[in-house]
């Protein structure tokens, strides 16, 4: 039996261990990835990190994936945390948590929702992560995550790129090249990547029996090329073998020497070695005894020879493993593939569940077996929500089994494009389309129809193709000649959008008005406020005049499309949440912060209930923009910070790119200028070029709040100042950037240039949101062509506005106010202003504030009551004491947004203007305060 390797020719790579596991002693999280070849020791170095972690009390949690079970939802961390499950959490964790583990699933009693959001089963893991490391820190050692489903693999992106902020080591092994996710997450993240190479001929040595001789243990190390597993293998080869197929690029003389391990064992053995390498690794022996057609007391017996001949060692309760992936992958292929496939069919029939069959059924079915085939797609259902992209391959699975012509093929080819696009993987799901339209005749009008839309909402949206979108569209329409109301209006809603998505908005108000009369002919309720919501999106777009008129027709449009979208039932909706999405933002800029806030809200329900995850991650942007507007800072980073990690799984472009820049908005706001960079290049990198793109005004306010002026005209001139695709906000946002950074820049006249067109940027608008933007924006430039006094009445026009805009017109009515030498009433206004502005959460726009006093002689008051009676939290808000009071308890950041059903980003913020309301300098210093409280 070949001796198992020994650690040697690794000491620099143990080093790197080491300082992770100091680092989790002195309170902190680490990271390390361990990336090489097969057999190069990537699993070793994960038991010794364990070993060296469980000698110092650590809690150690393992988990591991193979090769052949990655359609296994979760699988990774079943295998790492299905043991560990806590109860005690709370119930939305426990819910999240019941998609991924079974043992949550017996705790709940229940199946889990399919409607739980993936970042949401992320977030939960994290959250027992970091329940699980509150009384000792913990490893978590995860190998082979390059065989891991994309559900796992998401979970471990988004952990390597927010993990919990708790002494947790996360360590992991993966082959390079074949786990892009997780990969790009290593480099977003802050874990040190170890790049293992061959061991040196004198570290090889070690390895080699002494019986070799010279010649022997020459050539050995030349053919394993110093990989520690080819070494062994080679070196304990027992005569000659049939090589199977080498995976990887493993030498044929390794595979045939690990077949030669098996071939040596008696045939029952190899019998059921080969059962059990179907079964799974690690596998259950009575799974391993059905796919091998063996009695289950036999299988026991072979399992015994198994593991004294050390294929397989023992995993847990009735659980085995084979020694190395490749053992098992060299045992596989070393079956016949006729004998697999009725291997599988076995295995298939012993698993309790259809997801379990699945697995087995993919690989054993043959073409035209259409129960194999309904199974798969059941499969399918059953997961499109919470893995979706293991749902798509399920679905190509089942039209694999399907004859080229047979009737379900074009549905089928429409459930697996809307898998791969909840999935992130868009441009397959457009390719995927295009086959299911190729598939109908132009007699089968509705059902075409509906597909041709589809395909060309991804490109004019998700891919921004608009052009080739409209050409589409255009091609359909002369193809399909006369149509039906319903069928042209629905084409022709999708020619509109693509022209608003291009940037015509006027010729996407003149189709979207055509789309509603046509669905009005047809009788189609829902198609006539999809396009009656377009239609007002469009005409709110274009209007670039202060006209009177046009805004109030505009607005009637808004309110009309509002009532038809109200009216409908939910289950209307269902299949064109789109429309919420649009009048959410609409409603805004209207000035209905209540109706807009009821749109998204009822999208963001619809879309979770349907298991539309992507809308979700876009409603949780509108509604985190709503009431990021409205002043209500805490609550918009709670659902910006919602949809960042959702699309951190989903890979959709354009919704992390509106999170990205909400994101910059809320930190700059908060005062947290390099966060604000950071986010606004990231948004600027996605879609910065997009006509509509948001990021060039974004990175120049962050910019110019790093005191680099020149740098923020720098984005200003790469992006357009102020371009007209915006919509009316942006619009106006952008003005107001450009004013203030051309009056930092020296160029006040230019500044000033921009006094007279403010008004027509914002449509004539002058009351609620877009109006105070407006107002600031105009004030900003009236001062700075030297007329105070109109600015000041700019700047007091809009402070009926919403509470932080209105407060930012106030800062400006008092800096107007203070350069026309009325230095009493600035201060009046300057006061109001910070009060509204620390109340708000915006501490940026509050210390400027409080800057303009500072600036008039004043010696402004603390923005909130100084302690009375001996409090010594009378400053704090409520939630900032709560948070304060868990921090003195010696919790961390983690453990208070468990117990608060917080963030933690919104936990760190909170625990920074506690210390800043406090006047202290670390959080033990809010553990001593409490102590004398």
């Amino acid at each position: 039996m070949p001796s198992r390797p020994t650690l040697v020719g690794r000491d620099a790579e143990l080093a790197v261990l080491e300082r992770a596991l100091e680092a989790l002693g002195d309170g902190r999280a680490a990271g390390v990835a361990l990336l090489g070849e097969p057999g190069i020791g990537k699993s070793r170095l994960l038991r010794e990190l364990a070993a060296r972690a469980r000698s110092r009390a650590h809690l150690v949690l393992e988990g591991r994936v193979a090769e052949l079970e990655r359609d296994v939802l979760y699988g990774l961390w079943v295998d790492a945390l299905d043991d560990h499950f806590d109860a005690s959490l709370p119930e939305e964790e426990r819910v999240a948590l019941a998609v991924a583990l079974p043992a949550a699933r017996r705790a709940l009693g229940r199946d889990a929702s399919a409607t739980v959001e993936r970042h949401r089963v992320a977030r939960a893991i994290r959250a027992l992560l970091a329940r699980l490391a509150t009384p000792r820190p913990v490893v978590l050692a995860l190998d082979d995550v390059h065989w891991a489903d994309p559900a796992s693999a998401d979970v471990l992106a988004l952990l390597l790129q927010r993990p919990p902020k708790v002494p947790i080591l996360l360590a992991l092994a993966l082959r390079p090249g074949r786990a892009p996710a997780v990969e790009a997450a290593l480099g977003r993240g802050d874990a040190v990547a170890v790049e293992l190479g061959p061991l040196s001929r004198e570290a090889a040595e070690a390895l080699l029996p002494s019986t070799l001789t010279r010649a022997a243990r020459a050539r050995v190390y030349r053919e394993s090329g110093g990989n520690p597993l080819y070494l062994e293998a080679l070196a304990g080869a027992r005569g000659t073998a049939a090589a199977p197929v080498p995976a990887d690029g493993v030498p044929r003389a390794v595979m045939a020497a690990l077949v030669g391990e098996l071939l040596a064992l008696p045939e029952p053995a190899q019998v059921v070695a080969r059962g059990a390498a179907v079964a799974g690794d690690p596998f259950d022996p009575a799974i391993a005894a059905a796919a091998a057609g063996v009695p289950e007391a036999e299988a026991l017996a072979a399992l015994d020879v198994l593991a004294a001949a050390d294929l397989v060692r023992p995993a847990g309760p009735r659980r085995f493993a084979f020694r190395h992936p490749l053992v098992r992958r060299a045992v596989y292929e070393s079956a016949g593939g006729g004998w697999r496939l009725a291997a599988h069919a076995r295995a298939a029939e012993a698993q309790p569940s259809t997801i379990e069959r699945a697995h087995h059924v993919e690989r054993a079915a043959r073409p035209g077996d259409l129960a194999a085939a309904d199974l798969l797609v059941d499969a399918a259902q059953q997961t499109a929500s919470r893995a979706p992209a293991t749902a798509a391959d399920w679905y190509g699975a089942a039209l694999r089994l399907l004859p080229d012509q047979h009737p379900r093929r074009a549905g089928l080819l429409r459930e697996q494009a809307r898998a791969l696009w909840s999935a992130g993987r868009v441009v397959e799901a457009r390719e995927v389309l295009r086959q299911a339209v190729e598939l109908l005749p132009v007699a089968a009008t509705g059902e075409r129809v509906e597909l041709v839309v589809m395909l060309a909402e991804l490109e004019a949206i998700w891919t921004q193709q608009p052009e080739q979108a409209w050409r589409r569209l255009e091609r359909e329409r002369e193809a399909l000649g006369d149509l039906a109301p319903g069928p042209a209006a629905a084409l022709t809603l999708g020619l509109a959008a693509a022209r608003a998505e291009g940037g015509d908005h006027r010729a996407g108000e003149a189709l979207a008005e055509q789309a509603r009369e046509l669905a009005r002919a047809a009788g189609d309720r829902v198609l006539e406020a999809a396009a009656a919501a377009a239609a007002a999106e469009s005409a709110l777009v274009a209007l670039r005049e202060d006209d009177p008129v046009a805004l109030a027709a505009v607005d009637a449009r808004i309110a009309e499309a509002d009532r038809l979208v109200t009216a409908l039932a939910d289950d209307e909706l269902g299949g064109r949440l789109d429309m919420l999405l649009s009048l959410a933002v609409q409603r805004l800029v209207a000035g209905d912060a209540t109706a807009a806030l009821a749109a998204a809200d009822r999208g963001l329900r619809l879309a979770r209930a349907g298991g539309q995850g992507v809308l979700g991650s876009a409603f949780w942007c509108a509604r985190g923009l709503v009431e990021q507007e409205l002043g209500r800072l805490d609550a918009a980073e709670a659902d910006v910070d919602e949809a960042l990690e959702s699309s951190l799984l989903s890979g959709i472009t354009e919704v992390a790119y509106w999170a990205h820049v909400q994101w910059s908005w809320l930190a700059l706001a908060r005062g947290n200028v390099e966060e604000a960079l950071e986010h606004g290049q990231r948004a600027w990198d996605l879609l910065g070029t997009r006509p509509a793109s948001q990021a060039g005004f974004t990175v120049a306010d962050a910019r110019l709040a790093a005191g680099d002026p020149a740098g923020a005209v720098a984005a200003l001139e790469a992006f357009g100042w102020v371009r007209g695709e915006l919509w009316p906000l942006d619009r106006l946002k952008a003005a107001d950037v450009a004013v203030r950074v051309l009056v930092a820049a020296g160029r006040p006249d230019e500044a000033a240039a921009w006094a007279p067109r403010i008004a027509a940027e914002a449509g004539g608008r002058r009351t609620g949101l877009a109006g105070a933007i407006a107002a600031r924006a105009r004030a900003t430039a009236l001062l700075a062509a030297g007329e105070p006094a109109a600015a000041e009445q700019a700047a007091l026009a809009g402070v009926t506005g919403p509470p932080l805009w209105a407060a930012r017109c106030r800062t400006a009515a008092g800096e107007a106010l203070a350069a026309a030498g009325r230095a009493q009433a600035a201060r009046r206004e300057l006061r109001a202003a910070a009060a509204a502005l620390d109340t708000c959460g915006a501490w940026r726009d509050r210390d400027a504030a409080l800057l303009a006093l500072r600036r008039l002689g004043d010696r402004p008051r603390p923005a909130r009551p100084a302690p009375a009676g001996g409090d010594e939290l009378g400053a704090l808000t409520r939630r900032e004491r709560e948070v304060a009071l868990l921090v003195g308890e010696g919790l961390t950041n983690a453990q208070v947004a468990l117990r608060l059903q917080l963030s933690e980003k919104t936990v760190e913020k909170h625990v920074s203007r506690v210390l800043a309301k406090l006047g202290l300098a670390s959080r033990a210093g809010i553990v001593r305060l409490l102590a004398r409280v």
